[in-house]
């Protein structure tokens, strides 16, 4: 019994000590043949896997359809007789510590389906679905929906378009250990589980860690297409919203100066971007104070704001 624990322990060591290798990366798909198989591919991207041991099953590279340049990842239909199971895994490293953000463009053509869930362990073996299923247009019968099913929020339906690429983004809050990990995910520019949402399911389950993205082939009418993957390691997010800590933010959407005010001291300002980059900070010691915005550039951005001790996050665009 012993040995037989010292063999599993060791074997859980030797899997951690492969995905930490993985590093932030960027993902356009260029550097792949039109139809190769990307999980097999040779080269430094090995950021994608396969379900099974031996990437024969994992999605191929496309010139069908590409948000920038001319690929993109293609996940086919899998055969309806269960001979060809289409299971690619994009592995995020097991990450049990630090601020990760996935950013990556989607593409569902009309009268299909797609799929994806979120795995707590790499290379899989049983599979841990962290929040569910996450189904778009699940079975045909809900065009133009999505749904997170198992979420700490149970289930959570969002909407997307057909026919044109959107944005999928979500980060993790693990700065406190996988057990007190947060989430939110975005969908085409709207937060669908917001920041401050504890990362399990609706039972309260801790996963093992933020192990990858499996994007499974759910049928013969499915069919959707990935493209420029961006994995960030970043800055914090908030878990409280502004209004609870006395703050306003004004004008959004902001053209050039953002005014922040507060019913006690603000000790500090924080702006992130998408990427969870940090593009502006400052000490504050006032009830009020304004940023010139003028010089970033256009996009969605993350403002936290810190009053006594207590930190918020509130999204703007610019």
């Amino acid at each position: 019994m012993k040995k037989n624990y010292l063999l599993l322990l060791l074997a859980v060591c030797f899997t951690f000590s492969i995905s930490a290798q993985i590093d932030p990366f960027f993902d356009d798909m260029e550097s792949y043949t039109d139809g190769a198989d990307v999980c097999s591919t040779p080269g430094p991207n090995q950021w994608w896997i396969d379900w099974f041991s031996d990437c024969s099953t994992a999605g191929a590279a496309s010139s069908n359809q590409a948000y920038s340049g001319a690929l993109s990842f293609y996940v086919r239909p899998s055969d309806p007789g269960g001979g060809d199971v289409i299971d690619p895994v994009l592995d995020l490293g097991n990450k049990i510590f630090g601020t990760w953000y996935l950013s990556f463009w989607y593409y569902v053509p009309s009268g299909r389906e797609a799929y994806f869930n979120i795995q707590g362990l790499t290379p899989i073996a049983g599979g841990e679905w962290v929040v569910g299923n996450i189904p778009f247009n699940s079975g045909l019968a809900t065009p133009g929906e999505g749904q997170i099913d198992n979420s700490a929020l149970g289930a959570v339906t969002f909407n997307f378009p057909h026919d044109q690429w959107f944005r999928i983004y979500m980060g993790w809050d693990i700065t406190a250990g996988i057990s007190n990990a947060t989430w939110f995910m975005e969908v085409d520019n709207v937060m669908v589980i917001p920041p401050g949402t504890a990362f399990t399911d609706s039972g309260g389950t801790v996963p093992t860690g933020l192990g990858g993205l499996n994007f499974f082939s759910v049928s013969g009418d499915n069919e959707y297409y990935i493209d420029d993957v961006n994995y960030n390691e970043g800055g914090i997010i908030g878990v409280e919203d502004l209004e609870a800590i006395g703050v306003s933010i004004y004008p959004n959407p902001v053209r050039d100066r953002l005014n922040i005010e507060a019913r006690e001291a603000i000790s500090n300002v924080a702006i992130y971007n998408l990427l969870g980059q940090q593009v502006y900070a400052s000490n504050v010691d006032a009830l009020s104070t304004t940023i010139d915005m003028s010089q970033m550039a256009s996009g969605a951005y993350f403002v936290q704001v810190e009053v006594n001790g207590r930190k918020a996050t509130d999204k703007i665009i610019k």
